[in-house]
């Protein structure tokens, strides 16, 4: 039983190393399979939650290194239905990291995948994403338009708390630069 374990720690290594290569390159920060949303640095962070070709092609050199797909520029010669997997995890992480932004201003409260490996947000996709759970936190009651927050339908909150995401990630890197 020992080995499985063994087995299984060495394969989740190897896939964050994989993956952390070109984030390791870009930011001055130790990345390993153990590294979690919570852990990147406010700069880090504020860079890869940034509109950006260079960003979320990181996203997808992440995603693909974990996957062992190769690099971002093998993305374009991958099948459909691979492209679109990595594409639908790089979303989910990508809503991750400014859930996370949107944390640590103190908009949101509830669930935190922010507290699992990166590593593992990746690799366990389907099971976080399945049915019937909820992807979206919920807003907090400092934010200031929580009463009008309160008063929508569940549906209406998702949608609420994602057009928080441009003004969160505006305000989060201003606090950056003060």
């Amino acid at each position: 039983m020992a080995e499985v374990i063994q087995l299984a720690l060495f394969k989740r290594k190897q896939a964050a190393r994989r993956g952390f290569r070109a984030w390791l390159r870009r930011f001055d920060e130790d990345l390993d399979e153990d590294t979690k949303v919570a852990d990147l640095s406010d700069k880090s962070l504020a860079f890869l939650i940034s509109p950006g070709e260079e960003n979320i092609f990181l996203i997808y050199e992440l995603v693909m290194g974990v996957m062992d797909l190769g690099t971002s520029s093998d993305f374009f010669n991958l099948e459909k239905s691979l492209k679109m997997e990595v594409i639908d995890i790089s979303i989910y992480l990508l809503d991750q990291l400014r859930f996370e932004c949107m944390r640590r201003l103190d908009w949101l409260t509830g669930e935190c995948t922010s507290l699992r490996p990166i590593v593992q947000l990746i690799e366990q996709y389907r099971t976080l994403t399945g049915e019937g759970r909820k992807a979206i936190p919920t807003l907090s009651v400092s934010h200031p338009s929580y009463g009008t927050y309160e008063r929508l339908s569940d549906f209406d909150k998702e949608t609420f708390v994602r057009k928080q995401i441009p003004t969160a990630i505006e305000e989060f890197k201003r606090g950056l630069k003060g």
